[in-house]
């Protein structure tokens, strides 16, 4: 016999050998009481190949660490991430593969191609991971799991979830797969969940209260108490250094809600950006594109661009020439921007400090809305057609949704990139003026930096509940840092949305397609007139035919698609 064939004999002999061991071993110990895992006394070794045993033989009881009796790979594809050093020796695969007892291998995808890879692997026929991990839309997620490349999780939730069911049970969590479930009622994902109420309420607008005090201004309430300021920062020069340098109000584009009608048009009609503009009202759909609230915003802010109130560069500067004119060296010359978050500025910026946030404005119809943005649960981890071995990929998904690892896939390596916050953090949580305690203090932040601590971006499943996220951070006590004043300036917006808010509506293959291009048009021609009206290149005499291009792009179509689809949606939840 060959050595080859010997050492290949030897390794079987000894898988047989544990599996047998464990069999004959009675384990008396159980999940305890508190919900956490216990720890089996099987250790992971060189994984062979999978043998074909029933999930019985191979996986410890749920909630027993690791998970499986004995040496087991899995195969895992997502988009790869080139701030990751090494996916093989990062610190959260590592976790991964400790708590699991799994020999994990990694497909990567191209992180900017990923979903046209996994669309080319699926039309080719080629074998698909255990795993894929990535997002996708409600619509493609739909696809692929009803024409069978990724398999229904329902009986997987029920009777084979541990750490998923602990953290929804602990944090009151009870409806979040309502919203990955498809439309056809099956829940074809594990979830990325990670609210944040800096990004919920993200249609933020600052102004320079310096100005405001050198001038002995109050605080603008009202849409025409903001133009009588602007019209002060213009004329008035509040800077003190006797040149007409002074720009009322500064945007840019391409960037976080940093156009002017992403703020000011709720002080109008709601400007539901993350839902394609649409609105409810008791279940029933309707755009705000073309009513006459719309006109009314868009006449306000072209009123405002005509007098010299906006620069003309809003609408034509990328970020870093926001960013120049903004850090200007000579003297501070913006009176009032809008941006989702102050990191728009220099760490250490002196003009940062000039500025502070402008809660909602009332229109003169008595309208003061805030738009919110979905932050519910996102789809992230599939177990496909071709997983060897379904019940055991699916727990895996579900142990990524275990509460440590679920803030090391955001912040890294405890004890070394953050640790819970003590006793002696109490007080100095960014959002303990929301009642959320202060839980992860950051001890060096890498997000968006290489690193080898997580697989960054968020591609996998995690549960993260506002205090195990940015919103259980601790503070240093800098008043100016950026996420701070996103803190201190969420409570002026929160709960200002109207009752109904279409935030996610989950399509079909067959909707998706029906709307997918009328859709883009419309936006297209929305945004494109929005900026067109403000400017004067399209006059309000022209306004009846822009309602009626509306039509003509298929809106009526569209609309009647979305009722549909959301009237479904609304029946399920």
């Amino acid at each position: 016999m060959s050595k080859r064939r010997m050492a290949s004999l030897v390794s079987v002999l000894l898988a047989m050998f544990l599996v047998l061991s464990a069999c004959s071993t009675t384990d008396t110990s159980k999940t305890s009481g508190s919900g956490e895992p216990k720890k089996a006394n099987q250790t992971k070794g060189n994984a062979p190949s999978n043998k074909k045993s029933s999930s019985g033989d191979i996986l410890n009881e749920l909630g027993m660490e690791p998970i499986v009796k004995e040496p087991y790979t899995l195969t895992i594809g997502l988009p790869q991430n080139t701030n990751v050093e090494d996916y093989d020796t990062n610190h959260y695969t590592q976790l991964l593969e400790k708590k699991s007892g799994m020999d994990i291998k990694f497909e990567m995808l191209p992180a900017k191609d990923a979903k046209q890879k996994l669309a080319v692997m699926v039309s080719g026929g080629s074998a698909l991971p255990d795993i894929i991990s990535m997002a996708l839309s409600d619509s493609e997620v739909y696809s692929y799991g009803s024409q069978g490349y990724f398999i229904p999780l329902n009986d997987y939730y029920e009777n084979n979830s541990f750490y998923f069911k602990q953290i929804v049970e602990e944090n009151g969590l009870d409806t979040m797969l309502n919203d990955v479930t498809s439309a056809d009622g099956n829940i074809y994902t594990v979830p990325l969940y990670h609210p944040e109420y800096g990004n919920e309420w993200d249609h933020r607008a600052w102004i320079n209260k310096t100005w405001l005090k050198a001038l002995d201004l109050d605080m603008p309430e009202t849409t025409e108490d903001f133009y009588q300021v602007l019209k002060a920062f213009k004329e008035k020069d509040p800077n003190g250094n006797n040149k007409a340098d002074e720009i009322p109000y500064m945007g840019h584009i391409n960037g976080w809600n940093s156009q002017p009608q992403d703020f000011f048009m709720n002080a109008f009609i709601y400007y539901n950006t993350s839902y394609n503009y649409i609105l409810a009202d008791n279940g029933k759909i309707d755009i705000a594109a073309n009513k006459d609230e719309w006109k009314q915003g868009l006449q306000y802010l072209n009123k405002l661009y005509k007098e010299g109130l906006i620069s003309p560069l809003t609408f034509t500067q990328d970020r870093p020439q926001f960013q120049q004119a903004i850090e200007n060296p000579d003297a501070q010359i913006i009176g009032s921007i809008t941006t989702g978050s102050m990191s728009i500025y220099q760490t250490d910026s002196k003009r940062k400090e000039d500025m502070t946030a402008l809660p909602p404005l009332t229109g003169p119809n008595g309208v003061c809305w805030s738009t919110k943005r979905y932050q519910g649960p996102s789809s992230r981890g599939y177990v496909t057609k071709d997983a060897k071995n379904p019940e055991i990929a699916f727990r895996l998904l579900d142990l990524m949704c275990d509460k440590e690892l679920s803030i090391n896939s955001r912040f890294g390596e405890k004890d070394k990139d953050w640790k819970f916050a003590t006793d002696a953090d109490k007080g100095t949580g960014l959002y303990e003026n929301m009642d959320i305690p202060a839980t992860i203090k950051v001890i060096n932040n890498h997000w968006g930096q290489p690193q080898n601590a997580e697989w960054a971006e968020d591609t996998q499943p995690a549960i993260r509940p506002y205090q195990y996220g940015i919103g259980g951070m601790t503070w240093d006590g800098n008043e100016y840092d950026s996420q701070y004043m996103t803190a201190q300036a969420v409570p002026s917006y929160i709960d200002k949305a109207p009752e109904e808010v279409v935030l996610k509506v989950p399509f079909t293959t067959e909707e998706n397609d029906r709307t997918s291009e009328i859709l883009t048009s419309l936006k297209t021609y929305i945004d494109e007139s929005t900026q067109r009206f403000i400017v004067g290149d399209m006059p309000f005499s022209e306004w009846d035919n822009y309602v009626s291009e509306l039509d003509n792009i298929g809106l009526e179509e569209y609309l009647k698609v979305v009722q549909k689809a959301y009237d479904r949606y609304r029946k399920n939840k």
